[in-house]
């Protein structure tokens, strides 16, 4: 059946990508409070500290590392409000207790998982494509992560493949694979050498968490920002791995302190927290019927 044609205005008349952060919302507005009480937070506290790079330096990281979990997370999990706020406070920590200030990935993760997903409800335009795909190797490269490359090619071939494919995202996937080549190093061993046994078993174990979620989770009631659509169960799981699979790659190329050198694996943290805590929560209401549908 044939798309209705749909009138788009705003920034969606010139790109797919952005989401703006539209007031009306209650949780929108909440983070328009919050951020700057957190950006404040980080200033005081650089103070007190006498930290290197000093007060505005601080209260910008912290800021950042703050919005960019949670826009990751609300992409990550887009029926679970709380969880972005949760993914929030974690990153917020982190970057202030132990200097979380690598926050390129999530910004990364945060543009293939929208693609992905189709949060927006757009299909990507052909400059949309050029430019992530442009800042996904830029990002790669600046890096040293080669794995970057690896799953945004998935990325792509996954937008090719779901609901309502884009065909010449194909094209995209084939095209981060020489670039990866390109990258790797000459004695072709790129995993980390410090993880240990705890490190391996971590990792399984958000592994099987993010399979229950895959698993359990309902179809979504969240809608797609420019028309009436639920979004698609499928692309949403989908795009909640390939986060997970950054995070992973974060490990492997940069070793244990990618635990906590950048904020990702916080948003992977606080959405799992947030599906159990639901779970829990429903699980005395056996008999009921759910008041989400």
């Amino acid at each position: 059946m044939a798309k209705a044609r749909i009138n788009l205005t705003g920034i969606y008349r010139f790109t797919s990508i952005a989401r703006p952060i539209d007031p009306a919302y209650l949780t929108n507005r909440a983070l328009l409070i919050v951020l700057p009480i957190a950006g404040l937070l980080s200033a005081v506290l650089a103070y007190l500290h006498d930290v290197s790079g000093g007060p505005l330096s601080a209260a910008l990281s912290g800021a950042l590392a703050a919005f960019a979990a949670w826009a990751l997370t609300r992409e990550l999990a887009p029926d679970y409000n709380s969880a972005a706020f949760v993914a929030l406070a974690f990153a917020w920590f982190i970057n202030v207790a132990f200097g979380a200030r690598l926050v390129l990935l999530l910004f990364v993760a945060l543009l293939l998982v929208r693609m992905v997903n189709r949060s927006t409800g757009l299909p990507w335009r052909p400059l949309d494509t050029l430019g992530v795909f442009g800042f996904c190797a830029w990002a790669a490269i600046s890096t040293q992560q080669p794995l970057i490359l690896l799953i945004t090619s998935l990325a792509f071939a996954l937008d090719a493949v779901l609901k309502e494919p884009l065909r010449r995202h194909y094209l995209a996937a084939a095209a981060c694979l020489p670039v990866f080549f390109w990258m790797l190093p000459g004695d072709t061993n790129s995993i980390a050498s410090d993880l240990t046994v705890r490190d391996w078993s971590l990792i399984g174990a958000y592994a099987l968490g993010i399979v229950l979620f895959v698993k359990m989770n309902s179809e979504p009631y969240s809608y797609c920002d420019i028309a009436p659509e639920r979004l698609d169960r499928i692309r949403v799981n989908a795009g909640l791995i390939v986060g997970w699979l950054l995070a992973v790659q974060a490990l492997l190329t940069g070793g244990r302190s990618a635990w906590l050198e950048t904020p990702i694996w916080a948003c992977m943290t606080a959405v799992l927290l947030s599906f159990v805590a639901r779970k829990a929560k429903r699980r005395p209401d056996t008999v009921s019927v759910s008041q989400d549908s």
